[in-house]
């Protein structure tokens, strides 16, 4: 691809005075460098990628990007005014924007996201929708499943891209995307084009990176902001703001969406208000009243807090993509879990044991107050 072709739609860059130039790949790490490559040079919290720029010209890149004046290069420098988002915008325009083929929707929050986004998929692929999921667990292309090899954020911009590039080339018309803190304030997620913005809740996690818990609200709250801004498609559906009314974040993200809004909840005011909850070794079970009618919802998964995360996944797929609520019910029924959350573990040993990926004190006490349900002994 020329340069000048890749630049077309990047916002933010000056590229006057520079020669066209052939380019084969994109890159923010400095090591991946090869002869043709654009090096887009980011700051971080350990390394700052504008001290490699020397380093990626003579490893052979045909341009690089940074947000630092001029370094001196013999290789074309353009300036970005967010090189992040330089990076997520040269990534989506590599790959062809994937996401405007699909209808994207994003799962954020503190806890509870994972759960989430592998429930509405499995809610889609019941409903004859061909759907692909990104998650902090795996990445799933029909029935094709790949390790990202993350556990714990989303994936770099080219990755994430070429993910969704496969999936638009194997004709999927869905994408669920697991959207972290990280991923929204770092840009990663930038061109995602989502259609539909999840949150599960947001509780203290992350300051060491945000700073505050005001600033990491702000970046999960970046997810509704830009579903506005977000590339319109001519056959997908209307954006939409699924949001979480017993969490504390609700009257913050409300306030900053300007798309239509879903609800759901134990508060009767809900848009999908569960009631009469109870939770045991079986799983859960509680009542649902949504789109005028009531019935009952169950789940074998353990734990009362996840009947939130079922509600949040009925919510999207019914208010958002329009799939009927009784199939999504009894796709919630038959769902047995994803590994490592509150995973039982059955070697015949004369104890139940879980595995439960529990990392934040909210998380924590939840998995803690799930267990102490299930047995009159010792947790």
């Amino acid at each position: 691809m020329l340069l000048a072709e890749l630049l077309r739609q990047i916002s933010g860059i000056h590229t006057d005075g520079f020669p066209d130039v052939e380019v084969n790949s994109v890159t923010a790490d400095s090591r991946r460098v090869e002869p043709g490559a654009v090096f887009v040079a980011i700051r971080g919290s350990a390394e700052d990628g504008h001290a490699f720029l020397k380093q990626a010209e003579l490893a052979g890149a045909a341009a690089a990007v940074g947000q630092r004046p001029a370094p001196g290069l013999e290789i074309p420098y353009l300036q970005a005014a967010d090189s992040r988002l330089a990076y997520a915008q040269l990534a989506a325009v590599w790959h062809g924007h994937p996401a405007r083929n699909l209808n994207m929707v994003g799962v954020t929050g503190t806890d509870g996201k994972t759960t989430t986004a592998n429930l509405l998929f499995e809610i889609l692929r019941s409903a004859g929708a061909r759907s692909g999921l990104i998650s902090t667990v795996n990445a799933q292309i029909d029935d094709q499943q790949l390790d990202t090899g993350l556990h714990v954020t989303t994936p770099d911009p080219m990755d994430l891209q070429a993910l969704l590039a496969r999936m638009r080339a194997a004709g999927l018309t869905h994408c669920v995307l697991e959207a972290t803190s990280h991923g929204l304030a770092q840009q990663r997620v930038a061109t995602c084009e989502f259609d539909i913005g999840v949150v599960t809740n947001i509780t203290h996690e992350h300051l060491d990176f945000h700073g505050s818990f005001e600033a990491y609200r702000e970046a999960k709250g970046k997810l509704f902001r830009e579903l506005a801004d977000a590339a319109r498609k001519p056959n997908g559906p209307q954006k939409l703001a699924v949001l979480n009314a017993d969490d504390q974040s609700f009257d913050y993200l409300q306030k900053t969406i300007s798309v239509r809004r879903s609800t759901y909840g134990f508060d009767a005011g809900a848009d999908f208000a569960g009631s009469e909850l109870t939770a045991g070794t079986r799983g859960i079970e509680f009542r649902l009243r949504a789109r005028g009618g009531e019935l009952g919802v169950r789940s074998p998964l353990l734990g009362a807090y996840n009947a939130s995360n079922v509600l949040a996944a009925l919510a999207a797929a019914v208010d958002g993509l329009g799939v009927d609520l009784q199939l999504a019910v009894e796709t919630v029924a038959n769902f047995a879990g994803v590994p490592g959350r509150m995973e039982v573990i059955d070697l015949g040993q004369p104890f139940q044991a879980l595995v439960d990926f529990a990392h934040t004190p909210n998380a924590l006490r939840q998995a803690l107050l799930a267990a102490r349900t299930l047995t009159p002994g010792r947790v």
